[in-house]
């Protein structure tokens, strides 16, 4: 192995680099997803229960405990319910387009990773080439055989060295992305779905009870059924 990574020369150092930087922000990303990961069906759940019956201090002080972006969407509405339905809505998809970028942090790193490894796996083989070929004598074909192969060597391990470095790094971004994709659609639904119940919730609180027909008395429905009655009297 070390004699293969001096055979290689400085350029797999760099391809190196892009690796090892790919490797953390996977680590890292996959650690934050893990953190924040919750049941977002139970939680919408226990939100719309917690706002229907009236108890937004108590929604706010859950989503306040809860980690991550989606908790965040929920007690920025919660923190203003008495505004109009358009500016919780507004402030809802606010605190969504602030919490993309959190959640789409550093994954695009990757992508870069898996883009520049291959090539500079091929800038590292086009490189040992034309050092190979200055040397005196090549261009005559009085190369040596052992000198020959080592080129080779060198330009096919480096080629090979960035393609399998960069394809489980294009894989991960692929599935990182999806899952931040998905994550995203999670929270902005669980913040316009707060904004939803609130708005009902307290339309329902206005409109009041349903009125009631006022009571009436024993002789008013004798003589209203009286007058009813085809034969009855006026």
């Amino acid at each position: 192995m070390r004699e293969m990574l001096t055979v290689m020369g400085p350029m797999f150092w760099l391809i190196l680099f892009f690796a090892v930087l790919a490797l953390a922000v996977l680590a890292e990303r996959l650690f934050y997803f893990h953190r924040i990961n919750i049941n977002s069906g139970e939680f919408l759940r226990g939100l719309s229960a917690l706002l229907r019956s009236g108890q937004y201090d108590e929604c706010l002080h859950e989503a306040r405990q809860l980690p991550g972006p989606m908790a965040r969407v929920v007690e920025a509405v919660l923190s203003r319910p008495r505004l109009p339905r358009h500016e919780l809505r507004e402030i809802a998809l606010e605190a969504s387009e602030v919490e993309v970028y959190r959640i789409e942090r550093n994954v695009r790193t990757l992508l870069v990773c898996a883009t520049v490894m291959p090539l500079l796996g091929v800038l590292g083989t086009l490189l040992s080439l034309v050092q190979f070929y200055e040397q005196p004598g090549v261009t005559s074909g009085a190369a040596a055989s052992p000198i020959v192969a080592a080129t080779l060597q060198q330009a096919l391990l480096l080629s090979a060295s960035g393609i399998a470095l960069a394809i489980p790094a294009y894989l991960f971004y692929m599935y990182l992305a999806s899952r931040a994709r998905k994550l995203i659609n999670q929270v902005e639904r669980a913040g316009l779905e707060c904004v939803h119940i609130i708005a009902d919730a307290r339309e329902i609180a206005l409109a009041g009870p349903a009125e009631e027909e006022p009571a009436r008395c024993c002789c008013c429905k004798t003589q209203e059924a009286a007058a009813e009655s085809p034969d009855g009297e006026a």
